[in-house]
């Protein structure tokens, strides 16, 4: 699922200085808005209070502290890396919090990252900073980002349940009542593989900092998610044979046929889908483009990434009701 769309960040030509960022919410000055489909800040960042996440490269012999805590992760210079983001709604988190800072090459699991509940979720944008190939122009160096697939989500069937606001992740039955994402998560596709260019050396002349990239949509999720009881055949995917069998349309023919069309497809589990969220308490959820980690009290999501050679990637998010898109 996460092949569906694949943001490529280029990076190319000179050197920069790379700076620390605090986990913490970091602000830029405020201005007069003109709405929020405008970014045209210098640095392409929008304006607002936003978390970084630095994410850094290291080469396959690098030892490294496991201790969470902090804003910063490390994954390979080249090859495949993974990251993990979690989000618990119950949970009092108010910073960005790195869980396990090491990719799975250097510790075995990948790295896992907690962001504070949002409502409304992040918008989420990137830029390459950092020496490229030990100061080589070519190759040019690149990192691709992959969309984010649920891991794991899951609903706290007992609100008194003391415990399971520190948890990241699903705790077992009974409150692992949520777990079953019907798929495929379907995300805004991009015909053709988009290209982050570091610096435009016809017009910079290798001087000035790289534009950041909106990659907000790898985070959004459209399709179902839908209560585990009603996977009745216990294969983890909803289908047409999760659908009770009955007498739908009155003929005394039970089958599967629930919009009773005469036959049953796809349609039918729409169908059956749909009444189940109607229920009280609903048993099914339906999202459009929805911040991925908001579709459950907890959800954890993977993210795919493979780096050729870029030293740093600078991730911020900017929670969606406090962000300011200006005009300048």
């Amino acid at each position: 699922m996460r092949k569906l769309l694949a943001i490529t960040l280029t990076l190319s030509l000179l050197l920069v200085f790379c700076f620390g960022f605090s986990s913490v919410l970091a602000a830029k000055p405020q201005s007069s808005g003109s709405g929020k489909d405008v970014i045209a800040l210098s640095n392409g960042f929008p304006s607002g209070a936003h978390f970084n996440l630095n994410i850094h490269e290291q080469r396959a012999s690098f030892v490294g502290d496991s201790t969470p805590g902090g804003n910063s992760v490390f994954i390979l210079e080249y090859g495949e890396s993974t990251i993990q983001y979690v989000t618990n709604k119950k949970a009092s988190l108010t910073q960005l919090y790195v869980l396990d800072p090491l990719a799975e090459y250097f510790d075995g699991d990948p790295v896992k990252v907690q962001l504070p509940y949002e409502p409304e979720g992040y918008y989420v944008f990137a830029r390459i900073l950092g020496k490229p190939n030990n100061g080589q122009l070519e190759p040019v160096s690149n990192i691709i980002l992959y969309p984010n697939s649920v891991v794991a989500a899951c609903n706290d069937t007992d609100p008194a349940n003391p415990d399971f606001p520190g948890y990241t992740e699903c705790p077992n039955d009974p409150l692992l009542a949520l777990g079953l994402i019907v798929g495929p998560n379907l995300y805004i596709v991009d015909p053709e593989t988009e290209m982050y260019v570091r610096f435009d050396p016809e017009a910079t002349k290798g001087k000035g900092k790289s534009k950041a990239t909106d990659i907000t949509r790898l985070f959004t999720y459209t399709g179902w998610v839908v209560d585990a009881r009603l996977d009745l055949n216990e294969d983890g995917v909803i289908g047409v044979d999760d659908i009770p069998e009955a007498d739908y349309d009155g003929d005394g023919i039970v089958d599967r046929d629930y919009n009773q069309d005469g036959v049953v497809d796809e349609d039918d589990v729409e169908a059956w889908l749909t009444d189940m969220s109607l229920l009280d308490p609903p048993m099914a959820w339906y999202f459009a483009e929805e911040w991925i980690l908001n579709i459950a009290d907890l959800v954890i999501t993977e993210q795919g990434l493979v780096n050729d050679g870029t030293k740093l990637l600078q991730v911020r998010f900017y929670p969606v009701a406090t962000t300011e898109f200006i005009e300048e």
